[in-house]
């Protein structure tokens, strides 16, 4: 693919990881999803699940194009950074680099600024057992792994109100323990593949 391809792909991949972020935040602070984006769950502590998974894979996606790029790029930071929205333009002007510098912050680091609110949310959530007996437990629980309790799901909750019909609305299934660490791991592939990107683009 040429420079020019790349450019179209990056912002694309790009333009979904911002506006994926932005909608599951904007959900998770308790707001109407933009444009009707109806990919994203609409109680916090589910869309910040969701989100965590989607963005991780797209930020990795979208890294490893920019980083093809930047390696195929000129010698200058500004020309390592794919051209949004123009076929070409003068990288080396002022207003260029400002431009370039601008596209790289907005499309590639503000959605792992959301994706520290997400982890907030998760790490956050109260976490009741599945049996029926409002018993909380954490997160990181290992039980479930120890003894193969994985058809059993746990329900985390976006409000815990213990004693009520309901005590934990607004909630998903998740496996304590083994969840989380796979969110992390997916995490921290992403935040690497973006650091790599950036580390190619600022060398």
């Amino acid at each position: 693919m040429t420079q020019v391809q790349l450019s179209k792909v990056w912002f694309v991949v790009s333009a979904a990881l911002l506006y994926y972020a932005l909608n599951s935040w904007i959900v998770a602070q308790g707001g109407n999803e933009v444009f009707g984006a109806k990919l994203v769950l609409s109680q916090r502590v589910p869309a910040a699940m969701i989100a965590i998974l989607v963005c991780s894979v797209l930020a990795i996606a979208s890294s490893a194009i920019g980083l093809l790029y930047a390696r195929r790029g000129g010698t200058q930071w500004h020309e390592r950074i794919p051209i949004v929205g123009f076929e070409e333009i003068k990288t080396g002007s002022n207003e260029g680099r400002v431009y370039q510098a601008t596209m790289l912050a907005l499309l590639s680091g503000l959605p792992f600024i959301a994706m520290i609110y997400f982890w907030h949310s998760l790490l956050t959530a109260k976490v009741m057992a599945s049996d029926g007996s409002e018993k909380l437990i954490g997160l990181w629980n290992l039980d479930w792994l120890w003894s193969l309790r994985l058809s059993d799901p746990a329900r985390i909750c976006t409000n815990f109100a213990a004693g009520t019909h309901d005590p934990c609305s607004g909630s998903a299934t998740i496996l304590p323990g083994v969840e989380p660490a796979l969110f992390a791991c997916l995490t921290l592939v992403a935040l690497i593949a973006v650091i790599q990107h950036w580390r190619a683009v600022l060398r």
